[in-house]
Parts: structure tokens; C-alpha cells; sequence
């Protein structure tokens, strides 16, 4: 089970770097098209381009990590035939959730 872990560990930590990047660049490239210049660095620039980049990056950060770690799950399902450490398949769709989903552990009255 401790080599299931960091197996696990490594194929989230491969498709959410590889995800991080893209979502980096594809952020930067959108900034860079809607504003003509390239995202604020450093605090550089008006109050109102610093919040608008941290709320957008953070958003494609966000997405990207939820995006990977789902990409992850579904490849390590598909390679090795059981769910990753901390996920369960539930038996009505079919779709990975992490195990500490409150949505499995309701009981039926």
C-alpha cells in the first residue's frame, strides 16, 4: 500500500505540473490578448490589473489542479485496474471520488 501512495503521489505530481504549465501560459497569453500587455509583476500596476491577475490566474490554478488530479485518477484507474489511494469508484456512474466524499458515506434510512 506505502508504494501505491507514492506511485500515486508521482503520477498527481506529473499531470499537475504539466497541467500548471499550460494553464500558466494559456493565462498569460489570454492576459497578454485582452490587455495588449504583459501581466503585473511584482504589485506593478493599477490596484484594479493586480486584483483582476490574481483572480484570474488563481481561477486557472484552480481549475488546472482540480483538471489534473481528475486526468490523474482516470490514467492511474485505467493502468493499473483499481482506484488511487484515497479515491473510490462509485458504483453508480461509474466516475472516481475521493473517499472522504460525505456523498458515499450517507446511509440510505
Amino acid at each position: 500500500m506505502v508504494g501505491a501512495k507514492i506511485g500515486w503521489k508521482l503520477v498527481l505530481a506529473a499531470f499537475t505540473l504539466v497541467v500548471g504549465l499550460v494553464a500558466n501560459k494559456a493565462v498569460s497569453t489570454a492576459w497578454k490578448l485582452g490587455s495588449g500587455g504583459k501581466p503585473p509583476k511584482g504589485g506593478q500596476g493599477g490596484y484594479a490589473e493586480v486584483v483582476t491577475w490574481a483572480v484570474a490566474s488563481g481561477a486557472a490554478a484552480a481549475a488546472a489542479k482540480l483538471f489534473a488530479e481528475r486526468r490523474a485518477a482516470a490514467y492511474w484507474l485505467k493502468s493499473t485496474g483499481y482506484a488511487p489511494p484515497g479515491y473510490e469508484q462509485d458504483a453508480v456512474n461509474g466516475v472516481l471520488v475521493k473517499a472522504t466524499d460525505t456523498a458515499l458515506s450517507k446511509k440510505q434510512d
